[in-house]
């Protein structure tokens, strides 16, 4: 992998980081909307979806993450 390479994959992971957030963000205000009274079958159901995109979007960083420690901890640049 080269220098160029490893940027990338920061970049990625940062990008990755970001989406997540945004999607925590998202379901933070969707929670701050909510009342006393139990939530209607449709909003149920989109809270429920946006647990949904928020958990893959953290998979999604996570993995992203993973590879890129792998790629610092034993480095990247490569070998012929």
């Amino acid at each position: 992998m080269s220098r160029e390479e490893f940027l990338e994959m920061q970049a990625n992971c940062v990008t990755a980081m970001r989406t997540y957030f945004a999607q925590v963000e998202r379901t933070s205000a969707m929670l701050a909307g909510c009342t006393a009274e139990p939530l209607s079958f449709r909003e149920r159901f989109r809270l429920m979806s946006q647990g949904i995109v928020e958990n893959d979007a953290h998979l999604a960083y996570l993995n992203t993450r993973s590879l890129l420690l792998k790629a610092a901890q034993f480095g990247y640049t490569s070998s012929n």
